[in-house]
C-alpha cells in the first residue's frame, strides 16, 4: 500500500498501475466511488433544484477523474460502455471508440481496451460478469458509483427485470452481499480524489518478464493444444469424440474455427457446427471465415451452422461435426449426433453465463464410456486476452460465486433426509450458500449471473434445500404466485395485461380461460437440481414430496412446474402426481423441447378442477397434433393426448382384417384406421407406434414420417402387421374386449 496521492497525482498513480498491469498480462481492476448523499440518481425528479446540484457534483467529481483516464489511452482504443450514457465523456473523448452494451449477444467474440460501468442509475450484474472477460490484458475495467454507504440504500432500477409483480425495486440483498465480498478483493478503489486501496503485486518482481505469445494465429499455447487435439481425433480410431472444456475467454470457440479453416484448407470441405443458438457459433464462423482467408483468399467457407433439429433430422454426411456450448444442448439429442457422426467435437463453458461445463461432464460421462470407449478430453485453462492470476478475474469469479466448486456429498440410503427452507433474509449469510448456487448450476445448464442475483433480490423466490446430516443432496428454487387482485385477473384473461413473475397464475388466466384460478395462491418449482452423482435414486422425489408436505400446511392451493417436456421427465412428474395441462406450440430455446405446465392440487377442493384442466388439455391436444402440434415426439404425443373413442362396426373390423392381410388398400382403410388405433393403440408394438401416430394423428406425407423405414409400402407393410397382431391377438385379449374378434366362430 503506497501513501495516499495528492489529487494531482491520482491520475498519474493510476496510469502507472495500467502499465504494471499491461507488464503482468493483467486487467486493472478500478473502483470510483463518489463520497455523497446528493446525486442525480437519488433525488426525486420535482426536486429539480436539488438535482441539477447533484449532476453538477457527479460531472466534477467522478467523470473528471475518469475523464483523466480515458484521455490517457491511445487514440482508437475501444470504450465498451455499460448503464446509462455520459453525453460529455464521449465528446471528451473523440479519438475512442464507443460501444454502448445492452445485451450479451453484443460480446460474443468481442473485445475492448477499457469497459466502463456507470451504477449511478442502476446496474445489471448479469452484463456485468459476462463483460468482464471483453476487457484485453493491460486494458482498464471502471466501476463508477455512489460510495457503498450510499449505494446500498439505493433501489436499483435494473432490478425490475426480475422481480414478481407487483413488488418494486428497492434496497439490493445482492448488492449488500457484493460489496461484503468485494471487502477482500485485490482492486484499486479511489473516493472522489483519494485513494483508499492500491493494488497488491506479486511477491517477486515479474514487470519485465515478457509473456510468451504463440504463432499466429492461436492466441494461446492451450489453444494450439486444442486445435492439435482436434487433428489428432480425426486421425485416430473412429467414434472417440474429444471434449473441449474452458472458462469463458479461453478461446475454445475460437479453436474450432481455426482447425474448421485449416481442415478446409487440407481438402475437407463436409463441415457443420451445431449450438443451441445461432449467436454461439458466431465466434468460430468467424475465425474460420479470417483464417480461411489467410490461407486461401477468396475461397468461400465449407464451415456451416446447422440447428441442432434440422440436423437430426436431415443428417448430412460430414466429416467433422463441432457441437458448440454442448452443455446447452438435451443430452438426448447429444447422444443421437454422437451416436451417428463418427468424428465429434464437443465443446463446453465451465463456467459463466453460457452454462456450466463440469455438470455436463459428469451427466454426459457415463454415456461416452459405454457408447465411446477411448474417448479425449481437453481443457483450456490459458486466458487468451489476459494472465491467469489476473486480479479481474478473481473479482468476478469470487464475487458471482462462479469458481466454487461443488463437493459431491456421500449418501446413505438409511438415513433420513431433511428439507430446509432458507430465508432471503439469510441466504447471503448462509456459510453453504456457495455450495448451494454450485449445486443448482452444476445439475442446469442455463445457470446465469441473474439466478443468483434473483435469489436474493426477487422477494417472490424461495431456496429449499435437502440435506443428509452435513451432505446438501439436492436444491429447489420457489416461485411464489398468484393471489392476483379480480379485476387484474379478467384482464389477463382477455389478452390486455401480462404482469411479470407468474407463469401459472397468467397461463391458467389466459391460456386455460380460468382468470378465477389466478386468484388462487400457488408456488411453482421453478428449479430442482439433484447431485448429478446421485440422480435416479429416488431423491427428486422424496424432495417433491417433502415440497408438497411444506406448502399443504400453508394457504398455497396448486403446486405446479413448467419444463421442457421429455418422455423421462414426464415420467417422473406425473409419477410424483402432478398433471399435464398446457403445452407450448414451439420449443424453448434453452432446451430445444415444448414447455409443459404440470400442476397439483394441494387441498381437496381444486383436486376436480386440476382434473378437469388435465382432460380438456389431452383431448384439445390430439386435434392439435395434425397443426399446430405437428412435429410433437410421437412418444410424448402418446403420453398427454386423449384421443376419441369410436365403437367400429362388423364392417369395419373385416376391412381391417383384409387390410392386414395385404387384400385392401391403405386409403380405403384409412378412417377406420384411425378409430381402430385410437382405440387399441396401448396395444401397438413400441417400435411401430411412431408410424401409426405421424401417420394417423399428425398427418405427416410418407416421405416425411422419419422412422427407421424406407419407402411407403415398407411402412405400409409395418402397419399391416402391427394390424394383425392385435385384432388376431391371444385368446385372452379377445376375451377381454370381443371388440378385437372378427372370426365370430372364435367370439
Amino acid at each position: 500500500m503506497t501513501a495516499s496521492p495528492t489529487a494531482a497525482s491520482l491520475p498519474t498513480l493510476l496510469l502507472t498501475r495500467q502499465q504494471q498491469c499491461k507488464a503482468l498480462g493483467w486487467r486493472l481492476p478500478l473502483w470510483l466511488q463518489t463520497n455523497t448523499e446528493m446525486s442525480a440518481h437519488a433525488v426525486p425528479a420535482s426536486d429539480a433544484a436539488a438535482k441539477a446540484a447533484a449532476e453538477s457534483h457527479t460531472k466534477t467529481t467522478t467523470p473528471q477523474l475518469l475523464l483523466d483516464l480515458l484521455q490517457a489511452q491511445p487514440p482508437g482504443a475501444t470504450v465498451f460502455w455499460l448503464g446509462a450514457p455520459l453525453a460529455e465523456v464521449q465528446q471528451a473523448c473523440p479519438l475512442l471508440q464507443f460501444q454502448q452494451i445492452e445485451r450479451k449477444s453484443q460480446l460474443l467474440g468481442t473485445e475492448c481496451d477499457v469497459l466502463v460501468i456507470n451504477a449511478w442509475q442502476g446496474i445489471d450484474w448479469d452484463l456485468v460478469a459476462a463483460s468482464a472477460g471483453c476487457v484485453k490484458a493491460g486494458g482498464l475495467w471502471l466501476l463508477c458509483s455512489p460510495a457503498p454507504e450510499l449505494w446500498s440504500k439505493l433501489p436499483n432500477p435494473k432490478a425490475g427485470k426480475l422481480r414478481s409483480f407487483p413488488d418494486e425495486a428497492g434496497p439490493s440483498a445482492f448488492l449488500q452481499s457484493w460489496l461484503h465480498k468485494t471487502r477482500q478483493h485485490n482492486w484499486l478503489v479511489c473516493r472522489d480524489n483519494l485513494l483508499l486501496q492500491d493494488l497488491a503485486w506479486p511477491a517477486a518482481d515479474t514487470s519485465n518478464v515478457e509473456v510468451q505469445q504463440p504463432e499466429p494465429p492461436y492466441l494461446s499455447r492451450h489453444q494450439q493444444q486444442a486445435v492439435t487435439a482436434i487433428f489428432q481425433m480425426l486421425s485416430g480410431h473412429r467414434r472417440r469424440p474429444l471434449l473441449l472444456t474452458a472458462h469463458r475467454g479461453r478461446g475454445k470457440s475460437a479453436a474450432l474455427g481455426i482447425a474448421a479453416a485449416q481442415l478446409q484448407h487440407q481438402g475437407k470441405t463436409r463441415l457443420a457446427i451445431c449450438a443451441p443458438h445461432p449467436d454461439n457459433a458466431v465466434v468460430a464462423l468467424h475465425m474460420a471465415k479470417q483464417q480461411l482467408q489467410q490461407l486461401a483468399p477468396d475461397t468461400e467457407l465449407a464451415l456451416s451452422f446447422w440447428p441442432v433439429d434440422l440436423l437430426l433430422a436431415e443428417k448430412p454426411k460430414l466429416d467433422l461435426l463441432l457441437i458448440d456450448e454442448a452443455a446447452a444442448i438435451p443430452t438426448p439429442q447429444l447422444q443421437q449426433l454422437v451416436a451417428h457422426y463418427s468424428r465429434v467435437v464437443l465443446a463446453s463453458t465451465e463456467h459463466g453465463y453460457e452454462g456450466t461445463g463440469r455438470g455436463f461432464l459428469l451427466k454426459f460421462q457415463p454415456y461416452l464410456d459405454t457408447h465411446c470407449p477411448g474417448w479425449q478430453k481437453f481443457q483450456l485453462q490459458q486466458a487468451i486476452r489476459y494472465a491467469a492470476d489476473c486480479p479481474l478475474e478473481q473479482l468476478i469469479f469470487n464475487s458471482f460465486l462462479l469458481a466454487t466448486e461443488y463437493q459431491l456429498p456421500q449418501y446413505q440410503p438409511a438415513l433420513p433426509l431433511q428439507l430446509k427452507h432458507i430465508p432471503q433474509a439469510e441466504l447471503a449469510q448462509q456459510p453453504r450458500f456457495a455450495q448451494m448456487m454450485a449445486l443448482l448450476s452444476l445439475a442446469h445448464y442455463q445457470t446465469s449471473t441473474t439466478d443468483l442475483w434473483a435469489l436474493l433480490d426477487n422477494p417472490a423466490l424461495q431456496l429449499f434445500t435437502l440435506w443428509q446430516q452435513d451432505a446438501l443432496l439436492a436444491c429447489a428454487v420457489i416461485s411464489l404466485e398468484g393471489d392476483l387482485p379480480a379485476a387484474l385477473c379478467q384482464q389477463v384473461y382477455q389478452g390486455e395485461r401480462r404482469v411479470q413473475g407468474h407463469l401459472m397464475a397468467q397461463s391458467l388466466a389466459f391460456h386455460l380461460a380460468s382468470p378465477e384460478l389466478a386468484r388462487l395462491k400457488m408456488a411453482r418449482i421453478q428449479r430442482i437440481a439433484v447431485s448429478p452423482v446421485l440422480q435416479s435414486q429416488g431423491i427428486g422425489t422424496t424432495m417433491l414430496t417433502l415440497l408438497q408436505q411444506y406448502f399443504a400446511n400453508t394457504d398455497v392451493a396448486l403446486l405446479g412446474s413448467s419444463f421442457g417436456c421429455t418422455s423421462v421427465l414426464l415420467n417422473f412428474w406425473q409419477g410424483a402426481g402432478y398433471r399435464p395441462v398446457k403445452l407450448s406450440q414451439q420449443a424453448e430455446q434453452a432446451s430445444s423441447e415444448a414447455s409443459v405446465l404440470m400442476l397439483k392440487a394441494l387441498q381437496p377442493q381444486w383436486q376436480a378442477t386440476v382434473q378437469l384442466l388435465q382432460q380438456q388439455f389431452s383431448q384439445q391436444l390430439y386435434w392439435q397434433l395434425a397443426d399446430s402440434q405437428r412435429q410433437l415426439c410421437p412418444t410424448l404425443a402418446i403420453q398427454l393426448a386423449t384421443p376419441p373413442e369410436i365403437a367400429l362396426p362388423a364392417t369395419a373390423l373385416a376391412q381391417l382384417e383384409l387390410f392386414s392381410a395385404g387384400h385392401r388398400p391403405y386409403e380405403l382403410v384409412e378412417v377406420w384406421l384411425l378409430h381402430w388405433f385410437n382405440r387399441y393403440y396401448q396395444h401397438i408394438p413400441a417400435e411401430i407406434i411412431d408410424i401409426f401416430v405421424k401417420k394417423l394423428w399428425q398427418k405427416h406425407s410418407w416421405q416425411n414420417l422419419g422412422s427407421g423405414h424406407t419407402g411407403k409400402r415398407a411402412l405400409i407393410r409395418a402397419m399391416q402387421q402391427a394390424v394383425s397382431s392385435v385384432i388376431v391377438g391371444s385368446e385372452s385379449q379377445l376375451e377381454a374386449d370381443p371388440l378385437t374378434c372378427i372370426n365370430t366362430d372364435r367370439c
